[in-house]
């Protein structure tokens, strides 16, 4: 008899290769002396470690510990060990747990949580492992996030070094969507907004189908259905209210939005989860899944995946963190008009997938890193206000009794410091994806199918299989699956971003054995996307 797990071969199919991504490999580190430039510009002095000072310790990573597109785990099915061969020459394969949590390379430490209560909100906070800095995020407002600055020398709640807008239910850092059929309020209704332009005014007011996880237009917050943090990773879940409570009117009628009982508290039909968690002392992911709990498709427009708004001078914040800078370091001049409520925006591109918002001399400020690379931006501005906020134009539609998946990541600092953290991440993002085929403790023989797929923020380059951890051979890249890119909209490649082999199981010994499959991106970031307990029928 054949030794399990030595003599096998796979048949790679001849399909399309890799999503190229960006071949550019030579990415700056961060900068040492990141930290040191938070706190000159806010007066402190500690010496708080950037990403290539953290310490390599694994953390929570949903990149892979994540749902594919129908939302299934991907984790091992019901103990296969009766059914496998008996023979003695067999070795033992236990049931495999799903794929564990990866950190990504140079990730820091897990950092704590604390929940206060300040001028009547009930406000969560996420440390750094250092203690340096925080994020936070409001219960009363849909969990959307109201800080993010430095937590050393100053009390609970929100200090003057924030660097988010936390005005009011409008303006935080947020999620917010829009259908093009149901635009405006007067057309909202029939969905006919595409093809037949509401009457009512412009302005936000009439607003048509737009949930916003921190509110509506009458200043009431979401509010959450719970709060959770364990692992490092603080999650929050909503269902947030409609902007406009009077979206579906036939008419233009406004004046009972807001002093109607029932209309103001008037909840979306859509559920947001959001996840925060440090993964360096400067840099906090935010993942978001927005689920449609209608049987309504809501088609591909310009959504907010999320909002970025930054302080502004006022509200106890000391910055005004108004200049928008792209990631090549040019300032965006923020003038065209919007119409005539006062506001004006702009239009732009930033090459490298981010952009910050800083105060007058670049010291201090806050980007927004968006995971799929969009290089499309959009920023507003009243300086009369002042108001402040950017964000990418992503553009996607929100299938009926669906889910949309997205991730993007704060960092905090003066421009050089955040041009660094990109980078960082940049180079230090592995692949994530599912392994679909074969099934969990599937019986094999002869000829069979090797599917899945797997994305990276620039690009996949190959994809391998291995048998019980030996012998790879490449698989295939390319296979289309618009389905996944529905769930994750926006990933370089998209929708051929697939992989595909056939594995020969009848060159395997008819024992049980182990299948992984591990991605590889443009910056050689190796991550395993699946694994599988087999058995090969004799």
């Amino acid at each position: 008899m054949r030794h399990a797990g030595t003599t096998w071969w796979v048949v790679a199919w001849l399909a399309a290769g890799c999503a190229p991504g960006d071949d550019t490999t030579d990415v700056a580190p961060p900068r040492d002396d990141g930290a040191a430039e938070v706190e000159d510009a806010e007066g402190t002095d500690a010496d708080a470690p950037g990403p290539d000072d953290a310490p390599d310790a694994p953390g929570p990573d949903a990149d892979t510990d994540v749902p594919g597109p129908d939302d299934v785990p991907d984790s091992s099915g019901p103990d296969a060990d009766a059914d496998a061969p008996t023979d003695a020459s067999c070795p033992a394969v236990p049931e495999l747990p799903a794929v564990p949590p990866q950190a990504i390379d140079g990730e820091s430490p897990w950092g704590r949580h604390e929940t206060t209560t300040v001028n009547g909100f009930q406000d969560d906070y996420l440390y750094d492992a250092t203690d340096y800095l925080k994020i936070g995020l409001r219960r009363e407002w849909g969990g959307s996030i109201v800080f993010f600055g430095i937590a050393r020398g100053y009390g609970a709640g929100l200090n003057p070094t924030n660097a988010i807008d936390a005005n009011d239910t409008g303006r935080e850092v947020q999620v917010a969507f829009y259908d093009p059929d149901r635009a405006m309020q007067n057309c909202a209704w029939n969905a006919s907004c595409a093809t037949t332009p509401s009457s009512c005014p412009g302005g936000i007011t009439y607003l048509g189908w737009d949930p916003v996880q921190g509110g509506n237009r009458c200043n009431r917050g979401s509010g959450v259905e719970r709060v959770e943090f364990s692992d490092g990773v603080l999650r929050a879940v909503t269902q947030p209210l409609f902007w406009n409570p009077n979206w579906d009117r036939t008419d233009c009628a406004s004046d009972n939005a807001c002093t109607d009982p029932a209309l103001r508290e008037r909840r979306s039909d859509v559920r947001v989860t959001q996840s925060l968690r440090f993964v360096a002392t400067h840099v906090v992911q935010l993942e978001y899944a927005v689920e449609n709990l209608a049987a309504v498709e809501h088609r591909a427009t310009a959504q907010e995946m999320p909002t970025m708004y930054t302080a502004n001078g006022r509200g106890g914040a000391a910055a005004d963190l108004w200049q928008v800078v792209d990631s090549e370091g040019r300032q965006v001049v923020v003038d065209t008009p919007a119409g005539g409520d006062g506001f004006f925006y702009e239009n732009f591109d930033s090459p490298g997938g981010w952009v910050a918002l800083q105060d007058d001399g670049r010291t201090y400020g806050v980007g927004i890193y968006y995971e799929n690379r969009l290089t499309s931006f959009q920023a507003w501005q009243l300086r009369s206000l002042p108001f402040n906020n950017v964000r990418a134009q992503f553009s996607f539609g929100i299938p009926a009794g669906g889910t949309v998946r997205a991730r993007a990541y704060l960092l905090l600092g003066s421009f050089e410091t955040i041009r660094g953290q990109a980078a960082w991440l940049d180079a230090r993002l592995a692949p994530f994806g599912t392994l679909d085929a074969p099934g969990p403790d599937a019986h094999l023989s002869g000829p069979t199918a090797v599917q899945g797929w797997a994305l990276d923020n620039r690009g996949v380059t190959s994809v391998e299989l291995r048998v019980d951890g030996v012998a790879a051979v490449p698989l295939s890249c390319g296979t289309d699956r618009p389905d996944v890119c529905l769930v994750w909209p926006g990933y370089a490649g998209c929708p051929a971003v697939g992989f595909s082999g056939t594995l020969d199981a009848s060159a395997l010994t008819p024992c049980a054995h182990i299948l992984e499959v591990r991605a590889t991106d443009a910056d050689g970031n190796t991550r395993t996307v699946g694994t599988r307990r087999v058995v090969v029928d004799g």
